[in-house]
């Protein structure tokens, strides 16, 4: 995805006060004046700020991935990020009063996550979603796990080693795809498609 100067200043500009700031304290005018643009501006690439989120965690993700070589890199890279940008990740899944972020999150991921799919169809992850029965709810099952993941390591303080995780996280993908004839249509054939 090809993304313009504006929304890059949007993007950057979520970031960087994030790292300071709970996402669900954050408003559009903050977010605004920190990008030293206008209201409107925002409001002609974006609906509110969760459709500014998914976008930057999309974007984030796609570099990610442009610049993995396996999906074993994928991992690394992507948990690697999450670690360098501790604070970010913190003040995203602290909602405060707003818990409703959590699945806002799991959404977005989600999202992503089919999407990526479908433009890795030899990945583990990729081959799993598509060849499932219910595609929708293997990737939200899937991003449900991650942040999971990432929450549990947030509540350790982030103390426990990323290698840790990384392997976990290589384990899991491994674990997918052994069970897989479970998760494609050859095994849950009925769930949520009554």
């Amino acid at each position: 995805m090809k993304v313009n100067r504006t929304v890059r200043d949007f993007e950057n500009a979520l970031e960087h006060l994030l790292e300071d700031q709970q996402f669900a304290h954050l408003t559009v005018d903050q977010i605004c004046e920190e990008a030293l643009l206008h209201r409107s501006s925002f409001y002609r690439y974006f609906h509110d700020k969760y459709d500014l989120l998914e976008h930057l965690i999309d974007n984030r993700v796609e570099e990610i991935i442009a610049g993995s070589s396996s999906e074993s890199d994928l991992i690394e890279s992507g948990i690697s990020y999450i670690d360098q940008h501790k604070k970010v990740f913190r003040n995203i899944a602290d909602g405060g009063p707003n818990r409703t972020l959590f699945s806002e999150l799991i959404r977005i991921v989600s999202d992503v996550t089919l999407n990526w799919s479908k433009a890795q169809p030899t990945d583990t992850i990729g081959k799993l979603i598509r060849h499932s029965n219910n595609p929708e709810l293997l990737a939200y099952s899937i991003s449900g796990a991650f942040m999971g993941a990432c929450f549990w390591w947030q509540t350790k303080n982030y103390n426990v080693p990323k290698q840790e995780i990384v392997t976990f996280a290589k384990q899991a993908v491994k674990a997918l795809s052994d069970g897989d004839r479970y998760l494609t249509k050859g095994g849950m054939q009925n769930v949520g498609n009554d």
